[in-house]
């Protein structure tokens, strides 16, 4: 297969995070032939998020299912979802299918109401013309724990059309002394073309690695729309894991998105990784959770200094997973 010529459609030097570097705009992303193994790790999961600390970070990963004007009309939803979103420090959106611009910073709005301090980046729409369909990412985050914006988030080009949306990619970094920076990539594969996609995707990220050099936080996270043994060439990248094998659908019975990230570099990640449970959180039922997003919000715990991080605490109610 050929390399894809991925190139940064925006790209902007950041300025003012510690120590994190930003990138040349004159630099070209060069291809790198994937290599041919895995590893493999354990997490604790959970379908409660744990509390967020001084010491640590919650991620998270949200297909909101069309988050459009229908949501933003009902109240009881976009109620909820701003309880959502206040859960995390960082949460990763796909799906936003709002072509007005005013659905997520009407969410925003509801989230910040009682003193919160959400801020968000949003890519622009990505899609096929042939389709008529079109959608966009975001990141939000809670600007007293995270630094970054629009200014430090690009969408990739996928000149040869390999994917049908492509990545939205943003740099972050905590508000600490000695800040955990790291590199986010959003992505929602098409369920139509995953031979082609997971595929392009593993040399995608080898890509990003390359050009976000010296970073090493480097984190795939979203709708993948395939169970993690299953991810084709992205498992073919040595160190690459994928922090979940559980269901991630609302209906709990299908395991579509994820967080790929290699441990020996990421030794941030505190070992402690879930879904949040909608019906639970809100004391609904099915159906109910089912208005919110067929998908549930994923989350990973990390420590919010670079480097460090601490052995997960468990409970009765979490389980060792993803030993293969």
């Amino acid at each position: 297969m050929k390399s894809i010529p991925f190139y940064p459609l925006i790209v902007i030097l950041l300025i003012g995070l510690g120590s994190y570097l930003g990138c040349d705009p004159n630099d070209v992303v060069t291809s790198v032939t994937p290599a041919s193994h895995t590893t493999s790790s354990t997490v604790v999961h959970a379908t409660s998020l744990p509390p967020r600390t001084t010491n640590t970070i919650l991620m998270g990963s949200f297909n909101i299912q069309r988050l459009g004007p229908s949501k933003m009309r009902d109240e009881t939803t976009m109620n909820r979802l701003a309880e959502i979103v206040r859960q995390f420090d960082i949460l990763a959106i796909q799906e936003i299918t709002d072509s007005s611009g005013q659905v997520l910073p009407a969410l925003i709005q509801r989230v910040n109401q009682n003193g919160a301090q959400y801020e968000f980046a949003i890519s622009p729409r990505v899609g096929r013309e042939a389709s008529g369909y079109y959608e966009q990412y975001a990141f939000v985050f809670d600007s007293q724990r995270i630094m970054g914006g629009q200014q430090y988030c690009y969408l990739v080009q996928d000149q040869q059309d390999y994917l049908h949306r492509e990545p939205f990619v943003g740099r972050f970094a905590t508000r600490v002394n000695r800040p955990f920076t790291f590199t986010l990539i959003n992505v929602h594969t098409d369920p139509d073309e995953l031979n082609t996609e997971l595929d392009a995707l593993a040399r995608l990220l080898i890509e990003i690695r390359n050009y976000e050099s010296p970073e090493d936080d480097i984190i795939l996270l979203g709708d993948l729309n395939e169970k993690p043994e299953k991810l084709r060439g992205l498992q073919q990248i040595p160190g690459l894991t994928a922090v979940l094998n559980v269901p991630t659908n609302t209906r709990q019975n299908r395991s579509l998105d994820n967080f790929l990230l290699d441990p020996r570099m990421t030794a941030e990640i505190t070992g402690r990784a879930g879904t949040v449970d909608l019906q639970q959180m809100f004391g609904i039922n099915l159906d109910e959770a089912l208005r919110l997003s067929d998908h549930l919000p994923i989350w990973a715990e990390f420590a919010n200094s670079e480097g460090t991080a601490r052995p997960p605490a468990q409970t009765a109610s979490q389980t060792t997973i993803f030993q293969r």
